[in-house]
């Protein structure tokens, strides 16, 4: 079903009920994050909130499409004007996966929520379907420009290369969703990263600079 049309004053109403509604799925489980609990965290009405999302799974498909943004914006904001394709790339999957350990308790676990509702019911099924495509995607992306920069040399070609770093990345980033509380070692994030990439493609980042910079990381670990 889709949301209704929003004004100005709306549309600020709406992306504190999407907030509030990752927060609280976060914490309690989507199944547990009544209408009524986010009304009564922002302080409206249930029949208010419900105005503008008239069912859960309406929600729910804001609240996937909401953290995904949150995620590009965090990633993009990594990459640098120099950087050559294979730096872009392993940025890429760093960032993804930081993301998803500064994030672990809030928007990622709206990332584990859909990985586990996607076997039961359609709706969210082409939600997960699309999220990962257009990971894919931009996976490719990056494996054709390194291909174009005379950097990659790709074995089995970008399709499946993308699809092995898609699905590495994936998992990484749910058990870093379901990871404790630690120190991040970026150290031994690159290096896992680093050796992947390398194997798919011959290009191996041997910088001594630092692949994400000091100013990135505070981004994501503050």
């Amino acid at each position: 079903m889709k949301t209704r049309p929003e004004t100005k004053k709306g549309e600020g109403t709406r992306q504190k009920i999407i907030l509030s509604a990752i927060r609280l799925a976060a914490r309690h489980g989507f199944a547990e994050a009544s209408f009524q609990m986010i009304a009564d965290d922002i302080g409206l009405s249930q029949s208010a909130v419900m105005y503008h999302f008239p069912d859960k799974n309406t929600l729910f498909s804001e609240l996937v499409r909401t953290i995904i943004s949150h995620n590009h914006e965090t990633v993009s904001d990594l990459q640098e004007q120099n950087d050559n394709a294979g730096r872009r790339l392993l940025k890429y999957c760093l960032g993804n996966v930081l993301w998803a350990l500064r994030y672990r308790r809030r928007d990622a676990q709206i990332l584990v929520l859909l990985y586990y509702l996607a076997g039961r019911g359609e709706d969210f099924s082409a939600l997960f379907t699309q999220m990962v495509s257009s990971g894919r995607e931009r996976i490719m992306t990056h494996l054709l420009a390194g291909t174009r920069e005379g950097l990659f040399r790709l074995k089995g070609g970008p399709a499946a290369a993308a699809e092995i770093i898609q699905d590495s990345l994936f998992g990484a980033m749910l058990y870093a969703a379901s990871a404790p509380e630690g120190k991040i070692n970026n150290a031994e994030l690159k290096g896992k990263w680093n050796g992947l990439i390398s194997a798919l493609t011959g290009w191996k980042d041997k910088s001594s600079a630092p692949i994400l910079p000091r100013a990135a990381l505070r981004k994501l670990e503050d």
